[in-house]
């Protein structure tokens, strides 16, 4: 009777135990790390594969990265096409969830071939620029957690519409500091064709120069094709890429008379200060307004 009693106290003891364990969560993007820490609280511990500063578009997961996602409850990845190797991943992993974050948000698409991120017609991957968007992407956070730990429902939820209202004033600031952008100016010219969110949420052009990518065939022809649509823009500033070589774009502003800009942070791939969904976008428009605004 006596030994039944003591394994019944530490049984419960241990389940005890295992609840008030952190949620293991692997993320395949800075920001789906980011996401997880403001959704999870102190009820995650969160596992950033990419790492900050990393290159999510350069990103394969290595044995000991699936190591690290076997021993997770969940992965988080950005979906939209972004990470090719997930169906790989999906027949991998052993009874660990994995959550495509963008797969319910609107998608834009590809304008054209050729931008490095796939074919024209396919969804553009860069869903993370829009403040509405990651506003959804909290929520989507904050169910699959749930489902992993129930009892931590009531806290996710009340995390992500706490993270929402403070992207909601984010999201007026950044209106306010756009609008010194005069209109004719309202153009982005950049490497890496990631805007286009950001573009349609604060009412933007992106103008993504061809033949900067690292897969592209850098040619002369596309060279001064690209000069030349600089040209026609008249936009004051063109923006390099945060972290990526701007020798072209250096040349490109050279020739088109215009100046080169604070560099961008397309992928979430900040660190430091600029680390995060939020230092990211307050970085990119102060950077923007700072270019493009009058005089």
């Amino acid at each position: 009777m006596r030994k039944s009693f003591l394994s019944g106290v530490l049984a419960a003891f241990a389940t005890a135990m295992a609840a008030s364990a952190p949620l293991q969560v692997s993320a395949l993007h800075p920001l789906m790390a980011d996401l997880a820490r403001q959704v999870g609280g102190d009820r995650v511990k969160v596992v950033d594969l990419v790492g900050e500063g990393g290159n999510p578009h350069r990103f394969e997961p290595r044995p000991d990265d699936l190591a690290r996602m076997q021993a997770s409850a969940l992965v988080l990845a950005a979906g939209k096409g972004l990470e090719p190797y997930l169906n790989r991943l999906h027949d991998s992993l052993q009874g660990v969830r994995v959550v495509e974050v963008g797969s319910s948000i609107p998608s834009l698409t590809l304008a054209r071939d050729g931008d490095g991120d796939g074919a024209a017609g396919t969804p553009d991957p860069h869903w993370w620029h829009g403040v509405e968007n990651m506003r959804r992407a909290a929520r989507v956070v904050a169910l699959a957690l749930a489902d992993k730990d129930p009892a931590g429902k009531t806290d996710f939820l009340a995390n992500a519409q706490t993270y929402g209202a403070r992207l909601e004033l984010m999201q007026r600031w950044a209106t306010s500091e756009l609008a010194k952008v005069p209109r004719s100016q309202r153009k982005l010219v950049t490497a890496h064709n990631a805007f286009a969110y950001f573009a349609k949420e604060f009412d933007f052009t992106v103008i993504a120069v061809a033949g900067l990518n690292a897969e592209q065939n850098n040619t002369p022809q596309a060279l001064a094709k690209t000069i030349e649509a600089v040209k026609r823009s008249r936009v004051k500033a063109i923006f390099p890429e945060y972290k990526a070589n701007a020798k072209v774009l250096e040349s490109i502003a050279a020739a088109s008379a215009t100046t080169l800009a604070a560099p961008l942070i397309a992928d979430g791939n900040g660190s430091g200060q600029d680390a995060g969904f939020e230092a990211m976008f307050r970085h990119n428009v102060q950077s923007i307004t700072q270019a493009l605004a009058a005089p």
